[in-house]
């Protein structure tokens, strides 16, 4: 990319132009945790981006998601991507309102504010505050007529309204049977200002007034909370704050400023739709994922709340399975976890890791703690493994899972092992809750642990990033060597941080392709002590002291 700088034209002067040379510096966020599951409310179709534990409750209010992300922050991510699954033909409750004029003007439409059945509980009421708003108008042209809107509609009489024309004050009158020469009738009502036959405003002259007009108290609930607002003053106001309160939003009607009468509204229309399958819960993985694609470049982790539609079927692994493959391919990729039902044997839970072989894909063996309420331990997981930093295991003490008490179904050591030689991330309880080792459903040991594979994952990652600076430059010396140098200081970043131990980088330009070059890579992980070896030899030490 270059900017010229002066005109190349010119007989005699300068012209200078700047290139972009040189490495490109990576900046590649992390800690980031997609959720995917059910919960009483919540927006379905796009994934709500989250940064605290707060925002759980006032989205989602209850259920097994809104339990998830209050976990997963608890771990310590900072980040957390969130949807709702619903079933098909779900809707938000509504309500379409007017000004309540003689002749009314609908001026929005409240909304739940997310799908489904909970919206038909929403309730809005709007009076007329004690708080009076001031509209005023400097300098508008007049054009011939005798009527003016006002902005405003239900209007006040009061002393300090006016109406001036080119400076000059009008008597106000507030019964249009009172108008007459120097007068004008303010319509309170319907707002508007009529001009006295004979002395309609033109092109030349100009109109200013102020005039006072009533606010709103803005009351919302669900049944369950309430909020008031008073001095509601437009519906700039009115839809900030029906958004602030969590249960509902206002869309306004392009072009219209008077707000909508006053009563009480409740909404309707909301449904919960179809029952939900696994095509519903495939739909909110791919929408969770590509927003947080989006917005944040991967998610680092994700988790879904549920394994199953049908009970102890699992019809929701695969899924899961298959959409990190397609995250993967697309440039994206992030571990996924899920837990297994509760109270399974062992060689069921073989039977089941038996089915997958992905570097991505975690089923934790024995994922609910044993809380009144079970919380699910694979959405803990998530969380935690995101908040390490690469290249340092969950599986160390100090990293144990925050927010949940004992383990539903402990394991033995023996069969921690078993588990983990099939595939299975398993979880123990020392001194605090952690995995046993953390390790993915893959076969090949180098893509086992969940540890190394956030390392590979970032480098990915980078790398692409890095690939993309260069799109369409020339493929000359200067710029392969900046490609390399851009990749070879990602790398050694990662040496540095001991996320890996050694690495080999190589760019060559493609000999017969030339819109082609080849990248090689290898990387040696730095590897995390779980076993020793110690060799003790007895007997005699011969000049040993």
């Amino acid at each position: 990319m270059s900017n010229i700088i002066g005109n190349p034209n010119e007989f005699v002067g300068m012209t200078i132009e700047l290139r972009t040379i040189g490495p490109v510096p990576v900046i590649v966020g992390q800690g980031v945790v997609g959720l995917v599951g059910e919960s009483t409310r919540g927006p379905t179709g796009e994934a709500i981006g989250m940064g605290t534990w707060t925002d759980a409750v006032r989205y989602f209010h209850s259920g097994d998601l809104k339990e998830a992300i209050e976990l997963v922050f608890q771990q310590g991510a900072p980040v957390v991507y969130a949807i709702r699954v619903l079933g098909d033909g779900n809707a938000k409750a509504s309500y379409t309102v007017t000004d309540g004029l003689g002749v009314p003007n609908t001026v929005g439409t409240f909304y739940a504010h997310s799908e489904g059945a909970w919206g038909n509980s929403v309730k809005i009421t709007l009076e007329d505050d004690t708080y009076k708003g001031t509209e005023f108008e400097d300098e508008m042209p007049g054009n011939g007529t005798a009527t003016y809107y006002t902005a405003n509609c239900n209007l006040y009489n009061n002393s300090s309204n006016f109406v001036k024309v080119n400076n000059v004050a009008k008597t106000i009158v507030y019964n249009i049977g009172d108008i007459g020469a120097g007068k004008v009738y303010l319509n309170i009502a319907d707002g508007y200002i009529q001009f006295y036959t004979g002395e309609f405003p033109t092109s030349s002259d100009t109109i200013s007034y102020s005039v006072k007009y009533h606010t709103k108290k803005v009351t919302i609930t669900d049944n369950e909370v309430t909020f008031i607002y008073p001095r509601v003053v437009d519906l700039v106001r009115l839809t900030s704050k029906i958004e602030d309160s969590g249960l509902a939003t206002f869309t306004a009607v392009d072009g219209e400023t008077h707000m909508p009468q006053n009563g009480t509204y409740v909404l309707a229309g909301g449904s919960d739709g179809a029952a939900i399958d696994s095509d519903d819960w495939e739909e909110a993985l791919y929408d969770m994922g590509e927003e947080a694609s989006l917005q944040a470049g991967s998610p680092t982790c994700i988790a879904i709340t549920d394994n199953t539609i049908n009970s102890g079927q699992h019809e929701l692994v695969p899924i899961l399975d298959g959409f990190l493959t397609d995250m993967e391919s697309d440039f994206h990729p992030c571990l996924g976890f899920v837990a297994a039902d509760p109270n399974m044997t062992v060689d069921e839970l073989l039977d089941l890791a038996s089915n997958f072989n992905s570097r991505l894909l975690s089923i934790v063996a024995n994922g609910w703690d044993d809380g009144d309420i079970p919380k699910n331990i694979a959405v803990c997981r998530a969380g935690r493994e995101a908040a390490m930093p690469l290249g340092e295991s969950a599986a160390k003490a100090v990293n144990a899972m925050k927010g949940i008490l004992g383990i539903l179904n402990p394991m033995t050591q023996n069969e921690c092992d078993v588990l983990n030689g099939g595939g299975l991330d398993v979880i123990i309880k020392k001194r605090g809750i952690l995995p046993y080792v953390g390790i993915s459903t893959a076969t090949d040991w180098q893509f086992m642990r969940c540890v190394d594979n956030r390392t590979i994952n970032y480098i990915i990652v980078a790398t692409e990033y890095i690939a993309r600076a260069f799109y369409h430059e020339k493929r000359t010396p200067k710029v392969l060597s900046s490609i390399k140098n851009s990749i070879k200081q990602m790398l050694d970043d990662l040496k540095h941080q001991e996320c890996i131990r050694a690495y080999t980088l190589e760019i060559e330009p493609h000999p017969t392709d030339t819109g082609r070059v080849n990248i090689y890579m290898s990387v040696e992980n730095i590897g995390h002590i779980e076993r020793f070896r110690t060799t003790l030899s007895v007997g005699i030490l011969e000049g040993v002291e």
